[in-house]
């Protein structure tokens, strides 16, 4: 949204707001005849403020201000201190971002003039400064270095890393990719993301336009000069420069936390990157685009759109990854990086071909290597094990019959305890693969000891029984037996194997 544009839509709002309610929808209907698109954005923003008063909330407070903070562009071949600008490279909402010569160390590098929003008082230059060096010793091949934070003339400028190549969005609208390849982009920029969280750094505005595909083929994600230190990262001297209420990110890529000027975490990045990964996947952003207020009532309190609608849809176990980022309230999203990453890692293992939203609905781009994938004999083998632990309960019935008595229910009874637990959580851990996958890495690790106790028990009671009654039914005896063995090397050598490669390969 442009200066005017926004001052348009402030004046029409201010006035239907006098008006009564008669009055209104015609106001609004005469103003906004020739733009359909503004006249949704003044309704919203009427609805909003017939709840609550939420032009005070630090989003729109913050957004208005950006939009009215007319920066001049600086000139080519201007001197700041050892830089020489040498170019433009864009302007965003937090500022305008110049390529420039650093002579002293014979380099390009990117520097960001800030709105002076951000620079408006020392408190606020104190903090800016903290935490640009905090984010200086980030290290990551993921991660645009940031070299300094630097002040000329009264105006801030951050000085980093200059990243040859093109942004997210210019690949996002270029030519079609895969949808493999595109969850491959998400999980290095995820990666990259994790490293600065260990460091306790929150990047907050997180989106295509600051993630940047290099020449090389890295993956850079850019702008963490104006990242945020985690509070139990703060000294306590430092501790009171930090703003609850300061809005500092993209309002079409911000959390409903950041949104309302509340207190962030390593989970406002996670929702971020969930409105990333919906981009990514689908071609459109998850709550409209652009910056406009009726994007930012849809953030904090719209409904999810309808994934079932996206062209073609996004799958199912895709889908609940970015759902639980996308949850409103903090607590409801992934813990931390580390487990989202494991869950989206395991999405992109579970389809040898993924549709690819850039082409129409039904085609497919097959990936590299069309051979069946790891995962396909995982979910094989917890369904072969669960459906053939269920098939010896018959042979062992037979012997309780033959056996009789106590003897033939102690071998009996323990089996038939230990299919019940191994087949049953095999079964449920197979269709926790395949149709909720957002919970299979908490399940596995759940239930983990109570299958590796029945398989043991299983093998156990199976030798016990072929050893009692080789003598009078060889044949039934050799069949236990051979399950018993076959089954000990299945799940203390095979299942191990076909976990590591297809649910931990980075393990």
């Amino acid at each position: 949204m442009n200066t005017e544009r926004w001052q348009r839509l402030k004046n029409i709002f201010e006035e239907a707001v006098e008006k009564d309610d008669s009055g209104r929808a015609a106001f609004v209907e005469k103003e906004c005849q020739d733009d359909p698109d503004l006249k949704k954005e003044v309704e919203a923003l009427l609805a909003r403020h017939d709840n609550d008063s939420f032009l005070e909330k630090p989003a729109f407070r913050a957004l208005s201000e950006l939009l009215d903070d007319e920066m001049e562009d600086l000139p080519e071949n201007k001197q700041l201190g050892p830089y020489t600008i040498t170019g433009k490279i864009g302007r965003g909402g937090m500022g305008i971002v110049y390529q420039a010569y650093d002579k002293r160390l014979d380099r390009r590098v990117a520097i960001k003039m800030l709105s002076k929003y951000f620079v408006k008082d020392t408190q606020q230059r104190e903090r800016l400064k903290r935490e640009a060096r905090a984010a200086a010793r980030l290290s990551h091949p993921g991660i645009a270095t940031v070299y300094s934070l630097e002040e000329f003339e009264g105006d801030l400028f951050i000085i980093s890393e200059y990243v040859s190549g093109r942004t997210l969005r210019e690949v996002l609208n270029g030519p079609p990719l895969s949808m493999e390849t595109r969850l491959k982009i998400a999980l290095k920029i995820g990666r990259a993301l994790e490293s600065a969280h260990e460091q306790g750094i929150v990047h907050r505005d997180l989106k295509p336009e600051n993630i940047m595909l290099a020449d090389n083929g890295n993956i850079k994600i850019l702008d963490f000069g104006l990242a945020r230190i985690r509070e139990g990262d703060q000294n306590e001297a430092d501790a009171h420069l930090t703003r609850t209420g300061m809005f500092l990110g993209t309002p079409a890529y911000a959390s409903p936390e950041q949104l309302l000027g509340s207190e962030v975490d390593f989970r406002t990045d996670i929702f971020s990157f969930g409105v990333l990964l919906y981009e990514l996947v689908s071609g459109k952003h998850p709550f409209g685009s652009g910056d406009s207020i009726a994007t930012i009532a849809r953030i904090l309190e719209g409904e999810l759109p309808d994934f079932d609608k996206t062209d073609p849809p996004i799958p199912g176990n895709l889908e609940a990854v970015i759902r639980r980022c996308l949850r409103k309230r903090p607590e409801e999203r992934y813990p931390d990086i580390q487990t989202l990453l494991g869950e989206l890692e395991f999405v992109g293992n579970t389809q040898s071909t993924l549709p690819n939203p850039s082409l129409s609905s039904g085609e497919t781009v097959p990936t590299e290597h069309p051979r069946l994938h790891p995962l396909w004999w995982w979910q094989f083998h917890q369904a072969v094990a669960g459906f053939g632990y269920y098939g010896m309960l018959y042979p062992q019935w037979r012997v309780k019959g033959w056996l009789g008595g106590i003897e033939g229910s102690l071998l009996f009874f323990p089996l038939l305890i230990a299919v019940g637990i191994a087949a049953n959580l095999r079964l449920h851990l197979w269709f926790t693969s395949r149709f909720y996958i957002a919970e299979l890495a908490h399940q596995r690790h759940k239930v983990y000891r109570w299958i590796r106790g029945a398989d043991w028990l299983f093998v156990t009671v199976l030798a016990i029984t072929a050893i009692r009654i080789h003598t009078m039914h060889a044949i039934i005896a050799t069949l236990l037996m051979a399950v018993a063995i076959g089954s000990l090397v299945a799940f203390s050598l095979i299942e191990p194997t076909t976990t590591r490669a297809a649910l931990d390969k980075d393990a």
